[in-house]
């Protein structure tokens, strides 16, 4: 191999991080070994992947959290009373 061979394949491999966090750095490399056989790569993509479907599940939840709110706000604005199976209200309340 001549040395601009060698250079593609180190570029190809490897991955250079900077402005990170030494701890973060070596967590992020132990995980990749473990879990990818040293393909920071793929482990990059798992990460990224499971980052996005996060951010589209809370974003989701927000959402449904509005709505559980509003229902819950309606229901306590209602006067007090019971809903018998036939669909009648009778009228009750505090004493």
């Amino acid at each position: 191999m001549n040395r601009e061979e060698i250079i593609k394949k180190i570029r190809a491999d490897n991955l250079v991080m900077s402005s990170v966090p030494i701890k973060t750095k070596e967590e992020f490399v132990a995980f990749a070994r473990e879990e990818f056989a040293d393909n920071y790569g793929a482990c990059l993509k798992y990460i990224f992947d499971f980052f996005k479907l996060s951010v589209t599940f809370l974003e989701g939840f927000d959402g449904k959290m509005d709505q559980i709110l509003e229902k819950l706000d309606q229901k306590d604005e209602k006067e007090p009373g019971i809903k018998t199976l036939s669909g009648r209200n009778l009228k009750g309340g505090k004493k």
